[in-house]
């Protein structure tokens, strides 16, 4: 069988060796039944990267082209090839496993009435436009943006990858080397090239419960185990994790230590360094999301990230969106070359480009002379808005108080959450994310205080002590 695969200008390298497969199939050069090399070797007689060969084959077998079998391999299906040259698709079986699940219809709910002026909206991952800080842009032309390009290489912009450098010194006091350091579209594209750059389908990874992590669906897709391990008020409970570790073979551990999504929880000092020793021991790798580690409502009483304490073990991933706005898109990661050599071959694999326009206007907003004052600007006006919700709130209900971010846990006084209840929250315009989406069972809610102002703040509280009143809260 000949693996060469005839390159082509603008299509993923993924897409030509799954036409390569495909296409051989139907010639007769593989066969109903046949094996096909395994994925590391095939990587390897193709000369790419295993993860690409990895998703042309969970995408191959979802269109039912090939089987795999645990002991025997990956194999061409015999049950629909070689019987025609177009095997017919089965729209059936296909709505029906895109169907969406009961998380995403809530999700679908809240997003249609997001539109609707008269509800308060404590959902939104964002700031309001209003916090947004707004920096002044200098005069510029097409022609700019084309000689930026020039200063962008595999791991993003230069000039932007040496101000995140001079934001994080400054911020945290310690360094993350240029080299080390390369920009995603975002923090969630930086998880998304971690999982399909490190781990195999299959891998285990443990996450604090409840977590962000959850409502993501690319664990799903690339058929990654997720294992919540509860927390306390100190952070991720060690001895549960060590339990997780040597149970299900955990590959990573992932979390967002400071300002944790959605509890608001920050990792103490001490459960840092035992969490960072712990991992150390297994040789287990941690990935630090720090989307919130630069919102301290008091910059005194701030931790070291996890990547300060260890640089060598972990991986941390910054982001911008917190701060200027999400449609900026710019994230980041730091990591060993190798590693990042690793992730951005997969993301040259995947096709997933990373444009120059939000990392020159990026690299505008963190070289701005007053930049570090409006982000102290931003801090404070974050934490006046906390501080008034929690002064209207009182002991009546019971919340996680916060040192930074943007989000409230509440728990309920109730025994579960019912979809009862959340159509109560509905009713009464309370848009919020529930505790099951986070893949906890506690009944709770999550608020992004950050969203609303001082008026939209009364009206809540008032909303949820009635609520509270009809035991539904």
């Amino acid at each position: 069988m000949n693996w060469d695969i005839e390159r082509a200008p603008k299509i993923p390298i993924y897409q030509l060796i799954m036409k390569h497969i495909t296409q051989s199939i139907q010639n007769g050069q593989l066969l109903p039944g046949e094996k096909l090399p395994s994925e590391r070797k095939l990587a390897t007689l193709i000369g790419v990267n295993r993860s690409t060969i990895v998703r042309v084959m969970s995408e191959l077998e979802a269109k039912g082209i090939i089987k795999r079998q645990q002991g025997s391999g990956t194999v061409v299906n015999d049950d629909r090839w070689g019987l025609s040259q177009e095997p017919i698709v089965d729209w059936h079986q296909l709505i029906k496993t895109q169907q969406p699940d009961e998380h995403r219809r809530l999700q679908d709910k809240i997003k249609a009435r997001l539109h609707d002026d008269t509800v308060i909206d404590a959902y939104t991952g964002e700031l309001p436009l209003d916090l947004v800080p707004a920096f002044a842009l200098p005069q510029s032309n097409w022609r700019d943006f084309i000689e930026a390009d020039k200063n962008q290489d595999d791991l993003g912009y230069f000039p932007l990858r040496q101000a995140i450098s001079t934001l994080v010194a400054q911020d945290y006091q310690f360094t993350l080397p240029v080299e080390h350091l390369m920009i995603t579209s975002g923090g969630h594209q930086a998880i998304f090239l971690i999982v399909q750059a490190l781990l195999n389908s299959g891998d285990a990874v443990a996450i604090c419960q409840p977590s962000f992590l959850y409502a993501l669906n690319l664990f799903q897709t690339a058929g990654i185990r997720l294992y919540g391990v509860p927390m306390d008020d100190q952070g991720m409970r060690l001895d549960l994790l060590e339990t997780e570790i040597l149970k299900h073979r955990v590959k990573l551990v992932m979390l967002n230590p400071t300002f944790q999504n959605p509890t608001g929880t920050t990792m103490s000092l001490a459960r840092r360094k035992a969490l960072i020793k712990l991992c150390q021991t297994y040789k287990i790798p941690i990935i630090e999301d720090d989307a919130f580690g630069l919102l301290p409502f008091d910059k005194r009483q701030n931790l070291p990230p996890l990547k300060k304490l260890d640089p060598q073990n972990v991986i941390y991933i910054g982001s911008l969106s917190k701060i200027i706005g999400s449609t900026t898109k710019i994230g980041w990661i730091s990591a060993p070359p190798a590693v990042l050599e690793k992730l951005s071959i997969a993301r040259q694999d995947l096709d997933l480009t990373l444009s120059i326009f939000p990392q020159v206007l990026a690299n505008y907003a963190l070289s701005d002379i007053t930049f570090q004052d409006k982000l102290a600007s931003l801090r404070a006006k974050i934490s006046a808005r906390m501080t008034y919700f929690f002064d209207l709130i009182g002991h009546d209900i019971t919340c996680h108080r916060p040192a930074g971010g943007f989000y409230v846990w509440l728990k309920l006084s109730t025994d579960t959450l019912t979809k009862k209840q959340m159509d109560a929250f509905l009713g009464v315009g309370i848009l919020c994310l529930p505790s099951f989406i986070f893949g906890d069972k506690t009944p709770a809610i999550r608020l992004n205080i950050a969203r609303l102002n001082f008026e939209e703040i009364t009206r809540l509280v008032e909303t949820l002590q009635e609520l509270k009143q009809t035991g539904l809260c």
